[in-house]
């Protein structure tokens, strides 16, 4: 079984139609618009399988969105991740506090008092 091959497939923003243009790069006599990303995607798709004679599971497509869209994209994504650092971070530190102060002796009620949880999520945190 063969790799299916990859197409660069550049989309452009057309500020007079409003409207998605995208052209594969490297047959830029392969080009289509849409109102949407999504009807571009599907257009432009249908356009190199013609294009190519080929069924458009025998090709791959990489987007490429125009950079300043991509920069906010990427914004973004790196957004997401430090969220969920540090959502991942704050979930450990509660574990780990949760634990010790049982060792110093307190309760559940008051363990979950001191980190703002529930005791009911205190007993399933030091059950673990």
């Amino acid at each position: 079984m063969t790799k299916a091959k990859s197409y660069v497939a550049v989309y452009e923003r057309d500020s007079e139609s409003d409207a998605w243009l995208v052209h594969v790069k490297a047959i830029p006599e392969c080009h289509t618009y849409g109102r949407t990303l999504r009807q571009a995607g599907e257009r432009i798709e249908q356009a190199l399988a013609a294009w190519l004679d080929r069924d458009p599971a025998d090709f791959a497509l990489e987007l490429r969105w125009p950079e300043r869209i991509t920069e906010l994209a990427s914004l973004v994504n790196d957004a997401r991740r430090a969220s969920t650092d540090a959502s991942r971070a704050a979930s450990e530190a509660t574990v780990s506090a949760a634990r010790r102060l049982a060792k110093m002796g307190l309760s559940r009620r008051d363990t979950a008092e001191i980190l703002g949880i529930s005791h009911q999520r205190v007993q399933q945190l030091l059950s673990a």
